[in-house]
């Protein structure tokens, strides 16, 4: 076993706790430890009673490897606080090969919400304003700053980029009924 079995209703459970920290970060940009510390908790817990010491020990190596990951993926400047316990949880409940696919996933997903939210910021939606877009992405929005401009630039909210790759992974674990992704590796790579 390298990740223990999510039960049905622990990733009901984990799919909420996206839902919510999904709303706080768009909303307040923050995501809380009501919601984190109580469902990293319940991770735990249901590791421990559904595979016992095993399963408990890959979910501890899962919530120290997940917020790794993440700070890796962002050079360790990107991410608050709020993400890191969010990975921190996600691996809780999922462990370290689920997390570890969850946490890759959330970075490919974290490039899409970035592009959606630069265009945004930018005020590049609703008045065709593509190829100014287009020109600061080339200069990796390098240029002076307008008048009366902000410059300080507006955080990426992440935790949307956590819950998008660990709902898809979610998905594919619920509806191929694996847990198990290292076979998928295995199986591909060896004819």
């Amino acid at each position: 076993m390298v990740s223990p079995p999510v039960p049905g209703w622990g990733a009901v459970i984990l799919a909420l706790l996206l839902v919510g920290t999904t709303y706080t970060d768009l909303r307040w940009r923050r995501i809380p430890n009501v919601l984190t510390f109580p469902a990293f908790a319940v991770g735990l817990l249901l590791s421990g009673i559904t595979s016992g010491w095993l399963g408990l020990l890959l979910s501890l190596s899962g919530a120290l490897l997940s917020p790794c990951l993440v700070s890796l993926m962002h050079g360790g400047r990107g991410p608050g606080m709020g993400d890191l316990k969010l990975a921190a949880t996600i691996g809780a409940f999922l462990g370290p090969v689920i997390g570890t696919v969850a946490m890759l996933l959330s970075m490919i997903a974290g490039g899409g919400v970035a592009l959606v939210w630069a265009m945004h910021e930018w005020g590049m939606f609703g008045r065709g304003r593509i190829n100014d877009f287009v020109g600061r992405l080339y200069f990796l929005g390098k240029r002076p700053p307008s008048p009366g401009e902000d410059v300080n630039p507006s955080t990426i909210p992440y935790g949307v980029a956590l819950a998008v790759g660990t709902l898809l992974t979610l998905v594919v674990c619920q509806c191929t009924g694996k847990q198990n992704f290292l076979g998928y590796v295995t199986h591909a790579a060896m004819p």
